[in-house]
């Protein structure tokens, strides 16, 4: 009995998606698709989100560098490029905000549905691996 439930514990993990949240993280209280790491300047936020798009990777390009900018006044969009785990699928737009914080918007299209996340960091500082490859997770 304890090795069948050993083998079906082995089956569930192997055929369990990929976490969407970046590893070590911790996540923001209140919200079941965000998390954070560090604290004061060095702070760095990760969500993600999901909702019915009708149109293509270039209508959602467009909508991105929209709202990024009217939600973050003074904010400054610098590129938008494609996300280098899956070109072609998804993007990414940068974005410096005022206060000395960088944006990096991903998004992508699926089906229907697009899926967008969103990371804030400390501006100069290197994006963190886990969180590209939480990113890679969710839009590729």
């Amino acid at each position: 009995m304890k090795k069948r439930i050993a083998l079906i514990a082995i089956a569930l993990t192997a055929c369990s998606a990929a976490s969407p949240a970046p590893k070590g993280w911790t996540a923001i209280p209140g919200s079941a698709d965000a998390w954070s790491r560090g604290s004061g300047p060095a702070r760095e936020e990760y969500s993600f989100r999901r909702k019915i798009f009708p149109g293509t990777l270039q209508d959602l390009a467009s909508a991105v560098a929209i709202d990024s900018l009217l939600h973050n006044p003074g904010g400054k969009l610098h590129s938008s490029d494609p996300f280098a785990p899956c070109p072609g699928a998804a993007g990414v737009a940068t974005l410096s905000l005022p206060g000395g914080s960088a944006l990096k918007e991903g998004f992508a299209v699926h089906d229907g549905v697009a899926v967008r996340t969103s990371y804030t960091l400390p501006a100069g500082a290197q994006p963190d691996a886990d969180v590209i490859s939480a990113m890679q997770n969710v839009l590729c």
